[in-house]
């Protein structure tokens, strides 16, 4: 990442790693074939940059007396869906894999994830862009001060 992020830039990496997370979902999903699985495999190391990227945007986004409670809100939320996420999928999964099914589609749950995915690769997409630099954020706090 310290590689790319000069030449490609932040929000990009952050496109390329949602965007190639939402692949590996897709495909996972969908898997047609035994092999399909290894292939989507392959796009989930892409979305190794999903974190950082934000954690770095985030970063730029907020002065510098500001920076532990961006990170603490980025860990909070975090930390939040790792305990939604179980309680909203199991029981979907177990949903989709009983008997009692709206319809037989076995990774339904898989590609509701991919879905929430794609949402997060779109609004990463609109916001490129639209926040301005932490030295003008800075520059604001303490003319604020001074008033």
């Amino acid at each position: 990442m310290p590689i790319l992020a000069p030449i490609v830039g932040e929000e990009m990496l952050l496109i390329i790693g949602l965007l190639g997370g939402c692949t590996h979902v897709f495909l996972y999903g969908i898997a047609w074939s035994y092999w399909v699985p290894y292939f989507a495999a392959a796009f989930i190391i892409l979305s190794s940059f999903v974190h950082p990227s934000i954690r770095t945007n985030v970063s730029k986004s907020v002065g510098s007396n500001e920076q532990g409670i961006a990170q603490g809100c980025i860990s909070g939320i975090s930390s939040f869906a790792s305990i939604l996420a179980p309680l909203v999928f199991t029981p979907l999964t177990a949903w989709f894999l009983s008997e009692t099914k709206p319809f037989d589609f076995k990774g339904f749950s898989i590609m509701v994830a991919g879905f929430c995915t794609l949402i997060a690769f779109v609004i990463s997409t609109r916001m490129r862009g639209e926040r301005c630099g932490a030295s003008e954020k800075v520059s604001i706090v303490q003319h604020e001060q001074a008033c």
